[in-house]
């Protein structure tokens, strides 16, 4: 797992955004796991047939903060918590959580959308695949980090030692293994690569104009 290799003395605490969407990750991952049918990671998760239809609608949001396992979520919320604090910080809680769920739910369009026009696998199985996860509005908050923070030090298990590499090496890098993927046959992974895909370009888009907007003031705010 990525860590960030120095302590930019940025308080995740302080990020009152950050701390409200992990216990609520954690707090539905938990009622799933509470509940007798075990079928509530299904029926709040996204069908894109479902939207399509213009049925169930709700679980555009419902599926943020669904995980199908233990590893599921455990992968989210280690990435989350790496990068989230920076973010927040940076950004300022207003523009943050606009962006978090701004990312969240054009990663789950590009999916939807995703199961129409890529002939490999669209109309005959993923439409009706039911797709759950932090993940889109994470690889938002992933693009936001890129962007605003591209110099700052990752540490990258690789074998049997610590790689130390730049953010925007260790995210672009991610993304463009995700893009790939996201045209090879959903079968093989059983992933919806294209939400990553959305939540990153949506991530990087508000980060560019806030960036444009804002220069680099934000890196000389109080810590």
């Amino acid at each position: 797992m990525v860590l960030e290799a120095t302590n930019d003395k940025i308080s995740f605490f302080k990020q009152y955004f950050s701390v409200l969407i992990l216990i609520a990750n954690i707090g539905f991952f938990v009622w799933q796991l509470m509940d007798p049918s075990g079928q509530m990671h299904i029926e709040a998760a996204f069908v894109p047939a479902d939207f399509f239809a213009g049925v169930n609608l709700w679980t555009i949001f419902t599926s943020m903060f669904m995980h199908g396992d233990f590893i599921h979520i455990i992968m989210n919320m280690w990435f989350f918590l790496v990068i989230t604090d920076n973010c927040e910080h940076a950004m300022g809680h207003v523009v943050y959580v606009i962006t978090y769920f701004a990312s969240g739910i054009f990663a789950t369009m590009l999916h939807a959308w995703s199961t129409v026009f890529i002939p490999f696998w669209g109309e005959t199985i993923a439409k009706f695949i039911p797709s759950l996860g932090a993940s889109g509005a994470i690889f938002g908050l992933m693009a936001v980090y890129a962007i605003l923070y591209p110099k700052n030090k990752f540490y990258l298990p690789t074998g049997t030692y610590m790689r130390k590499v730049t953010a925007s090496y260790f995210i672009i890098t991610y993304f463009i293994t995700e893009l790939t993927y996201a045209f090879f046959s959903f079968e093989l992974t059983g992933t919806a690569h294209f939400a990553h895909v959305g939540g990153f370009v949506a991530g990087a888009i508000i980060a560019v104009i806030f960036k444009s907007v804002k220069g680099s003031s934000y890196k000389e705010k109080t810590k």
